[in-house]
């Protein structure tokens, strides 16, 4: 019997899932038209068709990958491949929860291509942050963040992993992609270019400014993970074309952990495709990117920032009768 295609989309996490989450949505047609069935198991279609952050069509934290990939085969002809899109694929077949799915793939039960973008570590490590803080109640500091970072080393046993399993997997450098995910995606699919649908906000999940990253870390404090439905969702979702801005640090706290990236891509670019490899730069180009955190002028908020704001706490606080 010819092993059913399994496409999975893996992430990571800040390299356009929630983008391409929406192309795939809108595109599920076009994908079927090519027998590519691309399930709807989250119900997340319409947020994800709307622009809006989604987070994909599976979610292992409710159903397993080989459950899913199991079920929705059963009512797929032989001939269909299956595609599945969610960022957090990424850490679970980095871990032990997909050896039952890695089984079968190494069994020949299944063909598995894997999309994977990967981030240049600085500037990946900055909309990382920005994500933890927007949607996880993280309140620490960048300089605090940097010390944990270490995900390229996770990038070098995943690709480990996939391969050992017999997977096809294709690594892209979101820095260098980033104006044309979908391309990229299309290549990978194997459809013309063009093929997929995009929706009209091309940025989705925005990354925050200083003055929205304060805010959110001190509504936090207080209120944790849930302070994220108050500012950075809001802001983010209602004004999606605000430009970002690299948090504040010094020199000394950014250095050593260029100097531990460097020595980290050593280790990993070996097992991924030389025009995506891994880049870290000079330290004296780094720092140029970051404020000063002793510049006075550090926080500010446009009037639709405060608008957006002042729009989702009153609205709150009319629930609650106030």
């Amino acid at each position: 019997m010819t092993p059913r295609v399994v496409y999975l989309h893996a992430g990571h996490g800040k390299t356009g899932s929630s983008f391409l989450q929406s192309c795939l949505a809108m595109s599920s047609d076009v994908l079927a038209a090519q027998k590519i069935h691309y399930p709807d198991l989250t119900n997340s279609f319409a947020n994800a068709r709307a622009g809006r952050i989604t987070a994909g069509n599976i979610h292992t934290g409710k159903m397993a990958l080989l459950e899913a990939v199991e079920e929705t085969c059963r009512h797929l002809s032989e001939d269909q491949a299956v595609l599945f899109s969610h960022e957090e694929l990424f850490a679970y077949l980095n871990g032990g929860n997909a050896k039952a799915f890695l089984e079968k793939v190494r069994d020949g039960e299944f063909d598995l291509r894997v999309l994977c973008f990967i981030r240049d570590p600085l500037e990946h490590a900055v909309s990382l942050y920005q994500q933890t803080v927007k949607r996880s109640g993280n309140t620490d500091r960048f300089s605090q963040f940097l010390g944990n970072y270490k995900v390229p080393r996770e990038v070098k046993n995943f690709v480990t992993t996939l391969n050992e399993a017999g997977a096809k997997v294709s690594i892209r450098n979101y820095s260098r992609h980033s104006k044309r995910l979908a391309g990229v995606t299309e290549d990978w699919l194997g459809l013309q270019q063009d093929s997929l649908n995009q929706p009209e906000r091309l940025v989705v999940n925005r990354s925050v400014t200083n003055g929205e990253l304060a805010l959110q870390i001190e509504f936090s404090k207080f209120l944790g993970r849930r302070a994220s439905v108050l500012i950075s969702d809001p802001l983010c979702n209602n004004l999606p074309d605000v430009r970002s801005e690299y948090p504040a640090i010094s020199r000394e706290e950014l250095e050593p952990f260029l100097a531990r990236m460097r020595s980290s891509i050593s280790k990993v670019n070996p097992v991924i495709p030389a025009d995506e490899v891994y880049s870290v730069p000079s330290t004296d180009d780094a720092i140029k990117r970051f404020p000063d955190p002793d510049d006075s002028m550090l926080y500010s908020f446009s009037r639709e920032q405060l608008e957006v704001i002042a729009r989702k706490l009153s609205r709150e606080l009319t629930k609650l009768n106030w």
